[in-house]
C-alpha cells in the first residue's frame, strides 16, 4: 500500500473535520444570542416583533463563552496528571522494567523497538489486567509524559509483529499530536456541555422564585415586570438546555468523525514503523475473529473510546457516534486483496523466542536500519543500568561526557556509535521520568555543570541537554511547554536561519556546498531569499536561544522548521547518523517529535 499517500489523505479530511468542529462552537454562541433576541422581543411592550439588535452580539457571545470557557479550563486540571492517571483509572498497572513475566519482556522490548524507528521517545508502558479483549491506547497532554497501555488480551493473543502494529498504531498517535487533538476536541465539549448544566440549573430555580401564589397569577395578565421573572428563567433554561445539548451532539459526532480519520492515518503510520503491514492486519484479523474481540470492561472505557485501538463497547447508536472505522475497511485499505478471513483469536498463537520476529525500521544514516539490532548490539551494562531509574542518570551524565570527550562522529560511550548514544538516551530518559521531581531537578543541574565544565560548548552535547530538559522538565512537572506566541513564519525568520546555518554546517564541504544545503531548507519557509550565516557566527547559545524562540511558535512553525533541517542536511543525498541525531534533537528542543523521513524527499 501506499502508506505515505494514506497519511495525507487521512490528515486532509481531519483539517476540514476540525473546521466544521469551530463552526459547531460558533453556531452554538448565534443559537444563544437569537434566544435572548427571542426574549428581548417576547418582553416587549409592543406586540411581538422579532428583530435583531447586533450590537449586542459581543455581549451574547461573552455570556455563551464565559461558562464554555470555564467549563474547558475545569476539564483541563482534571486532565493535567496526564496518561499515567489515564491508566490508572482504566485499572492498568506500570510495567517493571526488571519484570519477569516473558510477555511483558516482549512488550517492553517492542516499545523500544518502535520508539527508535518513530523518533519519539521511550514512554512508560502499562498493561491492563483482567482484560480479555485485543487493546490498547496512548495517553498524555505532551510526547514527555506519553503512556502506551494495553490489554492483557493483547499479550496473550498476539503474535510479536501483531503486537509491533498495535503498538506502532499507538506510536502514531503520539507523534501526529493526536493525544493532544484528542485532548483539545474533549475539553471544548465539556465546555458546550456546561451550557445544557446551567439550563438545567436555571429551569430547576426559576418555581423558587415566583414569590406568592397571588404575584404568579399577576405575571399570567403581564409580561412585563417581576413577576415575570420565573418564566424568564425557565425559558432561559430551556433554551441553554437545548443549545448545549444539541451543539454537544454535533460536537461528539464530529469528534468522532476526525478520530475515524487519525485511526486510518495511524495504521498507515504503522506500516511506516514496522514495514510490515501483516502484523497489525494480523491484529485487527484476530479483534473481528476474537470471542471477546475488542472489548473492555473498565468502567471508563467509553470515556477514553476515542484513544483506543478500537472500539471498546456496542450499543444502538454506535455507528453514529463509533470513534473507530469498521474493521473491515481499515484492513481493506492495508490489504486491497483481503477475501474477508478473520483469524480465530481465542486459540493462542505460539510465542516465538525473544531472538525471533520482525524488526522494526528505523531512520538513521540515510537509510533504513533495523531498530531491533540497534537495541541488541549496546552494551548490555548500560541498557541495564539506562533502564533503572535509580542509574539512568548515571548513564545520561555519560553520554555527555562521551559527547565532550569524543566531539567526531563514531566515538564516545565505550565505543557507542551517534546511533548507539541517542538509543541509550531514550532508555535512560524513560527510566529517569519515573524519578521524583527532586532527584530530576539534581540531574538536570548536574547535567549543565557536566556540559559547561571544560569550558568549550559542543553543539551536539548542547543539543541533548536541550532535549534532557525538555523531556525530564515536562515530565516532572518543573517545566512547563510555553505558550504559542508566534503563528507567522516571519516572525520567526532570524531563529529559522540560525537554526538552518547549523543544520547546513553539519556536513562540511565549501562555501558553495553549504550555501546549496541552506537554500534546500530554507525553501520550504516561503520567507524570500535570505543568506547563510557564517559558522563562526553561530555559536552555541545563540542557536540555544533560537530554539528557545522557535519553541514559542505554533506547531505548524516548529514542524517546518525540522523539514527544512532534513532538506538541508539530505541535500547532498545522504544523512549521516551524527546529521539524523542533530535533528532528532532540534525536534526534541522544539517539541516536535521527529518520524522517520520520505524516502524520496523530506516532506509529509
Amino acid at each position: 500500500m501506499d502508506f505515505y499517500s494514506a497519511q495525507d489523505e487521512a490528515r486532509a479530511r481531519s483539517r476540514r473535520l476540525l473546521g466544521l468542529f469551530g463552526v459547531a462552537v460558533l453556531t452554538t454562541v448565534l443559537a444563544v444570542h437569537f434566544g435572548v433576541e427571542t426574549l428581548l422581543a417576547w418582553q416587549s411592550e409592543r406586540q411581538f416583533v422579532f428583530r435583531m439588535h447586533w450590537e449586542i452580539l459581543p455581549w451574547t457571545a461573552g455570556i455563551t463563552l464565559l461558562p464554555m470557557l470555564l467549563g474547558v479550563l475545569s476539564k483541563r486540571l482534571s486532565l493535567s496528571d496526564g496518561g499515567a492517571a489515564v491508566a490508572e483509572a482504566m485499572g492498568g498497572r506500570r510495567v517493571a522494567t526488571d519484570t519477569s513475566d516473558f510477555l511483558e519482556k516482549r512488550l517492553l522490548n517492542v516499545v523500544e523497538e518502535v520508539a527508535i524507528a518513530s523518533g519519539v521517545r521511550v514512554p512508560e508502558v502499562w498493561v491492563l489486567e483482567g482484560e480479555a479483549g485485543i487493546n490498547a491506547f496512548a495517553a498524555g497532554l505532551d510526547a514527555s509524559q506519553a503512556v502506551v497501555a494495553v490489554s492483557r488480551g493483547c499479550l496473550e493473543t498476539l503474535t510479536r509483529e501483531e503486537l509491533q502494529g498495535v503498538v506502532g498504531h499507538e506510536f502514531s498517535h503520539i507523534l501526529n499530536g493526536d493525544m493532544r487533538l484528542n485532548f483539545e476536541m474533549l475539553t471544548w465539549i465539556s465546555g458546550i456541555l456546561v451550557l445544557s448544566i446551567l439550563g438545567q440549573i436555571l429551569i430547576r430555580l426559576a418555581p423558587h422564585l415566583g414569590g406568592s401564589t397571588e404575584s404568579r397569577r399577576s405575571s399570567s395578565r403581564s409580561k412585563s415586570g417581576a413577576d415575570s421573572l420565573p418564566l424568564l428563567l425557565f425559558l432561559s433554561g430551556v433554551g441553554l438546555l437545548v443549545v448545549g445539548s444539541v451543539g454537544a451532539f454535533f460536537a461528539r459526532w464530529i469528534q468522532a468523525a476526525i478520530s475515524r480519520q487519525r485511526e486510518f492515518l495511524a495504521d498507515a503510520s504503522a506500516v511506516q514503523f514496522t514495514r510490515n503491514p501483516q502484523g497489525i492486519c494480523g491484529a485487527l484479523k484476530k479483534i473481528g475473529g476474537y470471542e471477546a474481540g475488542s472489548r473492555l470492561e473498565a468502567a471508563r472505557s467509553e470515556e477514553v473510546a476515542h484513544m483506543l485501538f478500537c472500539e471498546s463497547t456496542s450499543s444502538w447508536f454506535a455507528g453514529l457516534f463509533a470513534t473507530h472505522p469498521p474493521l473491515s475497511e481499515r484492513i481493506i485499505r492495508l490489504e486491497p486483496a483481503w477475501g474477508g478471513e478473520m483469524l480465530r483469536g481465542d486459540e493462542k498463537t505460539e510465542i516465538p523466542s525473544d531472538g525471533e520476529g520482525l524488526a522494526v525500521s528505523g531512520f538513521h544514516g540515510g537509510a533504513y536500519v533495523e531498530s531491533r539490532e540497534v537495541l541488541q548490539s549496546l552494551p548490555q551494562k548500560w541498557v541495564g543500568l539506562a533502564r533503572d531509574p535509580g542509574s539512568s542518570g548515571r548513564v545520561i551524565l555519560g553520554l555527555l561526557q562521551a559527547v565532550e570527550a569524543e566531539k567526531s562522529e563514531g566515538g564516545g560511550l565505550e565505543g557507542c556509535s551517534v546511533v548507539q548514544q541517542m538509543a541509550l538516551l531514550d532508555l535512560a530518559l524513560s527510566a529517569a521520568r519515573r524519578l521524583p521531581s527532586p532527584a530530576v531537578e539534581n540531574l538536570l543541574e548536574s547535567c549543565e555543570r557536566q556540559v559547561v565544565s571544560d569550558g568549550v560548548l559542543n553543539i551536539f552535547e548542547m543539543m541533548l541537554l536541550q532535549s534532557i530538559r525538555r523531556h525530564l522538565g515536562v515530565a516532572a512537572g518543573i517545566r512547563q511547554s510555553p505558550a504559542t506566541q508566534y503563528s507567522e513564519a516571519s516572525s520567526l525568520r532570524e531563529p529559522f536561519r540560525v537554526v538552518l546555518s547549523a543544520a547546513a554546517a553539519l556536513g562540511g564541504g565549501d562555501v558553495e556546498q553549504l550555501d546549496s544545503c541552506f537554500e534546500r531548507g530554507w525553501q520550504g519557509f516561503n520567507l524570500g531569499v535570505t543568506v547563510r550565516l557564517p559558522v563562526e557566527d553561530i555559536p552555541v547559545l545563540r542557536i540555544v536561544e533560537a530554539l528557545s524562540e522557535i519553541e514559542k511558535g505554533s506547531s505548524a512553525l516548529r514542524g517546518t522548521l525540522v523539514h527544512g533541517c532534513y532538506a538541508a542536511v539530505s541535500s547532498d543525498g545522504t544523512i549521516t547518523d551524527l546529521e539524523a541525531a542533530f535533528v532528532r534533537a532540534v525536534g526534541d528542543a522544539v517539541g516536535v517529535p521527529v518520524p522517520p523521513p520520505r524516502p524520496e524527499g523530506l516532506r509529509g
